[in-house]
């Protein structure tokens, strides 16, 4: 496997969990939806959860965890928000 590129830095909500599950995803050479088939989800809600537009329920966090061989809190940090999109 290749190397991994640097963490995301501390504090920034979503773009954190994205840096972090888009790296622990290309460390493995997995898709979303290979991340998806492995836990049972569909690949758009993998996808949302990578682009912080969502989060997990705590059974699903605890499922991908588990799948990527981490952590809960190195997939989905303690103070984890929603990006919100602009109003149209």
């Amino acid at each position: 496997m290749g190397r991994l590129p640097p963490p995301a830095p501390r504090g920034e909500g979503a773009g954190v969990r994205r840096n972090t599950l888009s790296r622990l995803l290309a460390a493995r050479g997995w898709t979303d939806g290979e991340l998806a088939s492995r836990v049972a989800l569909d690949r758009a809600h993998v996808n949302q959860l990578k682009n912080g537009r969502a989060l997990p329920t705590v059974a699903t966090a605890l499922v991908i965890a588990d799948a990527l061989g981490v952590a809960v809190d190195a997939v989905f940090p303690p103070g984890s928000v929603v990006r919100r999109r602009r109003p149209r």
